[in-house]
């Protein structure tokens, strides 16, 4: 399967996601088939902060055909922040979706725990991931805390770490 990311929003979670996919091929023992487009975290934090869906999908549509051009078969976008808009991406791309926020969902079910903590942007922990946690309670920090997390995160995002 060649895997397509769109990365860059957020590197630090593109970074993590390409050594996470180099380690299960090594254990799988298959080859690794890899393409990466850049988005830019910015526009990204923007159009989220903005609920601008439309503005987003049409970024992450473009993104993905270039994938596809490139001989990807799927596409993840590597940023949790990026998830506000998946299932309408979902619609539209040229390629299948993975939307990383069921397969937290999956794997919080799978090791049997009902409470999640989550941290990241104000957005993402607010709407306690979207809303797409299903199979336990999401607690984002609260008051001060939530806006402080927040603004590590952006700053981290943007740094690259």
């Amino acid at each position: 399967m060649h895997v397509g990311l769109i990365g860059g929003i957020g590197p630090a979670a593109t970074d993590y996601y390409y050594r996470a996919l180099i380690a299960e091929a090594a254990k799988g023992g298959f080859k690794l088939e890899l393409t990466m487009a850049h988005a830019d975290t910015t526009t990204l934090l923007k159009n989220q902060s903005e609920n601008n869906v439309e503005a987003q999908v049409e970024i992450f549509s473009r993104l993905a055909a270039r994938l596809k051009a490139a001989g990807a078969e799927m596409v993840v976008v590597t940023a949790i922040a990026g998830h506000f808009c998946i299932e309408e991406l979902k619609q539209v791309s040229p390629l299948p979706v993975v939307n990383i926020i069921e397969e937290v969902s999956h794997a919080i079910a799978g090791l049997g725990y009902k409470k999640a903590g989550i941290l990241g942007t104000r957005v993402a922990m607010e709407s306690r991931f979207y809303g797409g946690i299903e199979t336990a309670d999401v607690i984002p920090p609260s008051g001060d805390e939530l806006s402080a997390v927040h603004d590590i995160y952006i700053a981290m995002a943007g740094a690259g770490i």
